[in-house]
């Protein structure tokens, strides 16, 4: 970026030091009592100090993208936005009909302004709607888990119990292995156990050796699941998914996630069949006070 791209329009600037407060890389500085653009190669596109700037005097035209409008403030609704949150579940049920192509791309739109580790901005998205596809991944992952549960269940097998404990993380390999047999059972009437017949997977991914980038993948996919119930779609995280890409590169191939990337997380996305009428129930928040 050259110092042609950052420039304060001395005639509009009131000399306020907001851009400078606000710049974070120290692009633009307050020195003696005036605000100047010191090294516009250090920029990272944040965009604060066009934000931030009451007169519009900060101009960076290594801004791209939109919108560039003022915020409406008489839209942030702290009463709305809690309960979306708190009324959001996650969706196993969906009903055939698809979301429009134009919502999902609305859902993709507002997760661009999600924050990013150093404004990286290196989320990126990979949206499935051949259900047919999405169905066999679904199937697949859950062939894989039947046949390691035959493994699992016999005497030599406890050793790569506790590994594959080890390597997932989770505590609770057991109780899902004891409830097997019934998840066989509601395989045979159709049902998908690991996509759910959902309409739509949405694979979110970011660079294989990115600082951050799983962080920044998870904040757009919080977004992305919290406007869709605001807009009366259902999602649900597949952590077996997002399992299975960190060790397939057959799945991550037939995603479509590129060479360079990595797949991160996956949602499962349509219109819900059931609407919860309750919040759900949840013990208070774990907080220290220091």
């Amino acid at each position: 970026m050259t110092s042609s791209q950052i420039q304060i329009d001395q005639g509009k600037c009131n000399q306020c030091g907001l851009c400078a407060t606000e710049c974070v890389s120290g692009v633009i500085q307050l020195r003696e009592a005036k605000v100047v653009v010191v090294e516009p190669a250090w920029c990272n596109r944040c965009s604060h100090c066009v934000a931030v700037c009451p007169t519009g005097a900060v101009l960076n035209s290594g801004l791209t993208g939109s919108p560039d409008r003022p915020i409406a403030k008489d839209q942030l609704n702290p009463a709305a936005y809690r309960e979306i949150v708190m009324s959001r579940r996650s969706v196993r049920w969906y009903r055939p009909e698809p979301p429009a192509r134009e919502e999902i791309e609305d859902l993709l739109d507002l997760a661009r302004f999600s924050p990013t580790a150093s404004n990286t901005m290196d989320v990126g998205y990979i949206v499935i709607t051949d259900r047919e596809l999405i169905k066999k991944i679904g199937q697949d992952i859950f062939r894989l888990g039947f046949r390691l549960t035959k493994i699992l269940g016999k005497p030599w097998g406890r050793p790569l119990f506790w590994l594959l404990q080890a390597l997932t993380g989770s505590r609770t390999l057991d109780t899902y292995l004891a409830r097997f047999d019934l998840y066989q059972q509601w395989t045979t009437t159709g049902r998908n156990l690991i996509t759910h017949n959902a309409p739509v997977l949405i694979v979110i991914h970011g660079p294989k050796k990115g600082r951050f980038t799983r962080e920044n993948c998870a904040i757009a996919a919080a977004n992305i699941t919290n406007y869709a119930h605001a807009k009366g779609l259902g999602a649900c995280y597949i952590g077996l998914i997002s399992l299975a890409m960190d060790r397939s590169k057959k799945l991550t191939a037939r995603l479509g996630v590129p060479q360079d990337r990595r797949g991160y997380l996956a949602l499962t996305l349509g219109r819900p069949v059931h609407h919860y009428r309750q919040v759900p129930i949840r013990p208070l928040a774990s907080v220290d006070w220091r």
